[in-house]
Formats: C-alpha cells, structure tokens, sequence
C-alpha cells in the first residue's frame, strides 16, 4: 500500500467516488451529480491510498486560509466493509491507520495554524469512528432543515444576479464574522435578489441544483418512507427517490427579518430551478434562522422529516465555539 498526494482531482478519484453509497444508519444516498461538483473542489490537497496500482481509498482536503476542510474521506466497497468491523485483522488496520495518521499530522506540522474540520451527520457511524480514531472532537452542530412546495411560484419582484460586488458588502457585514467565513464558492452566481417597490435590495440567497439518488430517508422509518412517498398523489411530487433533485441555499439575507421575505425567496429558487423542495444547512445560533425557524412555513416534508443535526468535528483548533461566532455554511461543503 501507497500514499500518492497531488493538488489536482484524478479520473480515477472521480471513478471511486462516483456511486458510492454515503451514510449508514440514517439517510443514504448516492451523489448523481459528483463528476461535475468535484471539479469546483477549492484549492484541493488531494492523498490517495493506492494497492496494486488500484485506488482504494481517498482523503482530499479543500485548503484555506480558515483551515482545511475534509471534503471527501471515502474508501472502496471493500474497505469499507473491513473499517466497520471489529474482527479486523491487526495488521491490516494499522497499517491503514498508519497512513491516514501520517497525512493529517503531516498538514498540522506543515501549517500548525490552521485547524483541520469535517461535517458528519449523527447517524453515519463509520464516519463518526472514523473522526474519533483520528482525533477529531466535536466542535459544534448545524442542522438541515427542509423546505417544500407542490406549487411554487416566483414572486414578481424576484431578479437574478451575477454581480457579486454589487451584494458583498451586504453579505459580509451578515456572515463575515462567522467562523470559518470563505469566499470561494459563494462569490460565484447566480444570486436570487428580492427587491422592494423601489427596487431597493430587501433580501437574497445563492442556490446550487442538487441531484441524488435516495436510498432511505432519515429517521426510523426512513427505508419505508422511500417507498411509501412515491406512490402517494401530491406528495410523489416532493420525492423522487431513484432521480431526485432539491436545492441548497447559501447566505440567506433578510434585511426587514422577514420569515415572509424567506419564503418568497425560496418560492422564487423553486420555481426558477424547477425543483419542488430544498435543504437548508445552517448553525442553529445564526440569527437569521434561529429567529424566523418557528414563523418559516416550512411544508409537508418537514413534517415527515423535521430537524436534523449535522456534527462539526474539528482537530488542531485552538479556539472554542461560541454562540456569537456561529459556523459559516457553504453548500458546496455538504453536496
């Protein structure tokens, strides 16, 4: 077994990557869409485990001057059988956990300063063991909250936009003191602006399309749920299991606070993208969500789904979470 590092992203990266199985005991699912969304990886630091001149596993960090963010952590069918296991021979674990140990002590020693963090869904143990056995602590919790619509429709005032000057300074004075604020994803448009009468900016919101294969929903009746949905009228619009496509927001701006101002917002995205729900990954202390979560009229797939907690693992961070610093979320991070 070898370690081979590069900065670019290989076909063989992409080919590993491309139809694994993400999650374990809560949702999971497939990235249909990772040939295109892996080659927008910011700054990658790539490390790939190499037997038999075969990948069969993968790290690759997305370096910034925040820290280096785990983008992908992801191992062959069988390896991932094997890291599950507890009756896993000695040898081989070590040596794997020998190489993997090398590479985030080797990015530590290299730039001491920058911590190293990861965002793992509760349910997915393999990925929890995994952060624990290499030295990743709980930092703190996003959470994913879902937004539908059977028939969206896009507000009259609602414009798109593609010039990012025009919008920053309104966005960093709302996020740019988030920990872990980058700019690398979000500078890049379209923007959904909801202007006043005067066709002043009220609020605004990036959006990335999303495309999945389903294979269970979280929760207890999550593998059910997957097959029940879709033969149910109305609500086989929301999911579509074996092809199914959502949004994900980025910076959500209200200016008037507006849970209504929200909704017309990601109405307007569902309309335009022509999708009939969205995820909205957030940290549950940023004001925008934490005052307008109980006035956001949030749908029938939040009923079905709720709130859920997404781990933020961290390791070599010297500072400790707080409340007035809430987790930049970029979408890009989580799709």
């Amino acid at each position: 077994m070898k370690l081979v590092s590069s900065d670019k992203i290989s076909e063989d990266l992409i080919e590993l990557l491309s139809g694994i199985e993400l999650g374990t005991n809560g949702a999971k699912y497939v990235h249909l869409d990772i040939k295109e969304r892996i080659k927008e990886a910011d700054n990658p630091l790539s490390f790939s485990l190499q037997r038999n001149n075969r990948l069969i596993g993968n790290i690759t960090f997305c370096e910034r001057d925040t820290g280096y963010y785990l983008r992908y952590f992801a191992f062959s069918k069988t390896f991932q059988s094997q890291n599950t296991q507890k009756t896993t021979t000695k040898r081989k674990t070590s040596q794997l956990e020998e190489e993997i140990s090398g590479v985030f002590q080797d990015l530590i020693s290299n730039k001491p300063a920058l911590p190293l963090y990861a965002y793992i869904d509760y349910d997915n143990d393999r990925s929890r063991l995994f952060s624990e056995r290499f030295g990743f602590e709980n930092y703190s919790d996003l959470v994913s909250r879902t937004y539908s619509r059977i028939n969206p429709k896009k507000n009259e005032n609602i414009t798109l936009i593609d010039d990012w000057n025009s919008i920053a300074g309104e966005i960093k004075d709302a996020y740019g003191s988030d920990e872990f604020y980058h700019e690398e994803h979000i500078k890049k448009g379209p923007y959904l602006v909801l202007n006043d009468d005067n066709g002043v900016l009220i609020a605004c919101a990036k959006f990335s399309k999303v495309h999945w294969r389903i294979i269970s929903l979280p929760g207890r009746f999550g593998s059910f749920l997957v097959k029940v949905l879709p033969v149910i009228p109305f609500l086989n619009r929301l999911i579509k299991p074996t092809n199914h496509f959502f949004l994900v927001p980025d910076i959500v701006l209200t200016k008037n606070n507006s849970a209504q101002d929200i909704e017309r917002l990601f109405d307007s995205a569902l309309n335009l993208f022509k999708v009939n729900s969205l995820i909205w990954f957030i940290d549950p202390n940023k004001s925008i969500y934490k005052e307008q979560r109980k006035r956001i009229k949030w749908g029938i797939l939040d009923k079905i789904l709720g709130e859920k907690k997404v781990a933020v693992v961290t390791r070599n961070h010297k500072s400790q979470y707080s409340t007035k610093r809430p987790v930049f979320v970029s979408a890009f991070d989580l799709i």
